[in-house]
C-alpha cells in the first residue's frame, strides 16, 4: 500500500516522538511513571483537594488509568483522598509525597526552566501560540 504522507505531517510525528523519548528518559531516571508525573503535575498546577474528574479532564488521562494512579500512590503514602459530596474524594499530598515531588518532579520542571530561560520571549509566546492553534484545529477532527 501506497501512503501519501506529507513531509509536514512525517516531521511533526518525528518531533513529538523525540519529545515523548525525551520525557520518557528523564521519567525513568527519576523512577517515576508518566500517568504519576500526570496526576502529582496536576495536583501541583490544579491546587491540594483536586478531584480525579478534574484531573482526568483537563489532562486527557483517563479515569481507569488515573483511579488506578491515585490508589497505587495512596498506598505508597504519597497521596492522601478525603471526602468530600458523594461520590467525590478530594486528593491531597503527605509529608511524603512533597518530598516525593521535591525530588522526582521539581528537578524535571527546573530542566525545562532552564531550558525555556534560553529561549526569546517571543519565540516561547510563538511556539505556545501555533501548537494551541494546530491542537484546536486538530481537536475538531
Amino acid at each position: 500500500m501506497d501512503y501519501n504522507i506529507s513531509e509536514k505531517v512525517k516531521y511533526l510525528h518525528k518531533v513529538l516522538c523525540e519529545t515523548d523519548k525525551i520525557y520518557n528518559s528523564l521519567l525513568n531516571k527519576m523512577q517515576i511513571t508518566d500517568s504519576e508525573y500526570t496526576l502529582l503535575f496536576a495536583i501541583l498546577t490544579m491546587g491540594e483537594g483536586c478531584l480525579q474528574k478534574d484531573i482526568a479532564d483537563s489532562c486527557l488521562i483517563s479515569k481507569k488509568t488515573l483511579n488506578s494512579t491515585v490508589k497505587k500512590l495512596e498506598k505508597k503514602g504519597i497521596l492522601k483522598l478525603k471526602p468530600g459530596k458523594y461520590p467525590n474524594l478530594h486528593i491531597y499530598l503527605t509529608p511524603e509525597g512533597k518530598s516525593y515531588i521535591e525530588e522526582r518532579l521539581v528537578p524535571i520542571m527546573q530542566e525545562e526552566d532552564d531550558i525555556l530561560d534560553t529561549v526569546s520571549g517571543k519565540d516561547f509566546d510563538a511556539f505556545i501560540s501555533i501548537t494551541t492553534k494546530y491542537l484546536k484545529l486538530f481537536e475538531r477532527h
